[in-house]
């Protein structure tokens, strides 16, 4: 066991002393310290204040909590049932695996490590501690508490994952057995909220505060623990903790005990999903589709083989289009664009405030940065294919963000139309921050081709998202407050549909500006680089 603790903390030590030669990397990590230091100085300011009154609903993070944890137990337990998880990496494979070390010996080192590293990825809490002090009144325990649970809930999915695998895996049986337990979890659920419906004749936000706020709520698998766990500390129920401690404990136990006491040792068992995780990885840094790696069966028509269209730059434009249509039924429409557009419709259906749908266009803009910056342009600057064709750069710079952009514009008639249509807004709104959605898209891959040019050969891609981002907010703030000062002291009430229109046009600006002024980004192939 010392030798495995010696590597434990050998590999953090690494980590940390690797930073001297990741500058990027190291700057990232002086502006999360700087952060958290600033963010902890305001909360202790705020806590030597008076304390006010009317602070919202702690049943709103109570939805939250379950709402979170419906959608983890569910993801995880459908990766449980297909490849499962896993403790370790392949480097652990190849060092651990083959050392004449106990088996139980390893999995403790896996699960120390899988803690710690759930516990570095729950860190983002405590940068909601402003909101967390100023809407409801919390202060360290209970932020320690929702920390403390959240990570408990990623952990214990992530341990459920590994036991499902093991106890499905080549059981077709038993693999049905856990489809049926789980759809009736979340179908009861479900019939629960809407028999408090019926009964209590309150709305639907209402109805599901009741719901994660009644005390069997808490007895429920995983979801409820977590939120029972969160709620005792909040209400100060020792015998809530205790017991949603105990539950998660027995599980875990289960779940190590299922891994450790079988004949054949787990080894196998999660062999497979470490290999499967490692070339995710691989494939995402190397933008190649991620989205299984179960063969399927699947007849390709003949039409489908090659381009065969375009000439010179714009063989992007059909090369991308076809990758889209191989991959959706309907051009630029994926299942995310559905997903997002259903949930657009709800917001908007319950809002009905034309001030709080600007709410709605501020979210998707905040997501739509991470899949622009993700998108099929960022894969395209970095292959070879784009340098070898003999054309003007600028050109083939315009042609391979083609698809970048319609996809937002699709996006854009999609979501803006089902939010005019459930009346979350006017038609007139909906149509001017439809505009600004493409307009912020054209700004995003303008901005995915500056970053290309200053960061293309930076091995860290996390270090690229943090300072971009801060880039995209010094891009976008301009017209930002262009806006806001033009709605509030020349725009007339009337025209207040038109209030995203300064930020819309500065956006278009901008992205003109960044794509001109990169436009031999293709001639300097020394900026693009490796992803990883």
């Amino acid at each position: 066991m010392r030798a495995l603790t010696y590597l434990l903390f050998t590999q953090a030590k690494n980590r940390i002393l690797n930073l001297r030669k990741k500058p990027a990397m190291l700057v990232l990590y002086y502006c999360f310290i700087f952060f958290v230091i600033i963010i902890s100085v305001l909360y202790l300011l705020q806590a030597s204040n008076d304390i006010k009154t009317g602070y919202a609903d702690n049943r709103i993070i109570y939805l939250i909590i379950g709402g979170i944890g419906l959608m983890y137990l569910y993801l995880y337990v459908y990766t449980g049932l297909l490849t499962g998880s896993t403790f370790f990496n392949m480097a652990d494979v190849n060092l651990l695996f083959v050392a004449p070390i106990s088996p139980v010996k390893i999995l403790i080192y896996g699960l120390f490590s899988t803690i710690g590293k759930t516990l570095l990825a729950s860190v983002f809490i405590f940068y909601q501690i402003p909101n967390l002090k100023n809407a409801f009144g919390y202060g360290a325990k209970e932020i320690l508490a929702l920390f403390f649970a959240y990570s408990l809930l990623v952990f214990i999915n992530h341990i459920l994952s590994i036991g499902i695998y093991v106890f499905s895996n080549g059981n077709q049986n038993r693999k049905s057995m856990v489809w049926s337990i789980l759809y009736v979890f979340i179908g009861g659920i479900f019939l629960a909220a809407f028999l408090i419906y019926k009964k209590e004749q309150a709305g639907i936000l209402e109805t599901l505060y009741s719901m994660v706020d009644n005390k069997w709520f808490g007895y429920l698998p995983v979801v409820g623990w977590t939120v029972m766990l969160f709620k005792g500390v909040v209400t100060a129920s020792a015998v809530d903790v205790i017991i949603s401690l105990g539950m998660f404990i027995a599980v875990s136990v289960l779940c190590i005990l299922m891994l450790t006491g079988r004949e054949a040792d787990y080894y196998e068992d999660v062999l497979y999903s470490t290999e499967i995780t490692f070339q995710n990885k691989l494939n995402a840094k190397e933008g190649r589709n991620t989205s299984s790696n179960i063969k399927r069966h699947k007849d390709i028509k003949n039409e489908e083989h090659g381009i065969n269209k375009g000439k010179g730059a714009s063989v992007f434009i059909y090369k991308h289009l076809l990758e889209i249509k191989r991959s959706s039924r309907i051009l630029f429409i994926d299942g995310l664009s559905i997903f997002t557009a259903v949930g657009v419709g709800i917001a908007g259906y319950f809002l009905k405030d034309a001030m709080k749908a600007y709410i709605i266009l501020a979210v998707l803009i905040y997501f739509q940065y991470f899949i622009t910056i993700f998108g099929k342009l960022k894969y395209e600057l970095t292959k070879p294919y784009i340098y070898m064709i003999p054309e003007s750069s600028f050109k083939k710079l315009l042609a391979a963000s083609v698809s970048s952009f319609l996809k937002p514009c699709a996006d854009a008639v999609i979501f803006f139309g089902v939010l005019a249509i459930v009346k979350g807004a006017g038609i007139l709104q909906c149509l001017f921050m439809a505009l600004t959605y493409i307009a912020s898209g054209a700004v995003f891959i303008g901005l995915t081709v500056v970053y290309q040019r200053l960061f293309g050969a930076q091995p860290n891609l996390f270090a690229k998202i943090f300072i971009g981002f801060l880039l995209t907010i010094l891009v976008i703030t301009p017209g930002i407050v262009a806006s806001v000062l033009i709605t509030i002291y020349l725009l007339p009430e009337n025209l207040y549909f038109m209030a995203t229109l300064p930020y819309t046009l500065i956006c278009l600006i901008m992205a003109f500006i960044m794509f001109f002024l990169c436009r031999n980004l293709i001639d300097k192939t020394e900026y693009s680089g490796r992803l990883f």
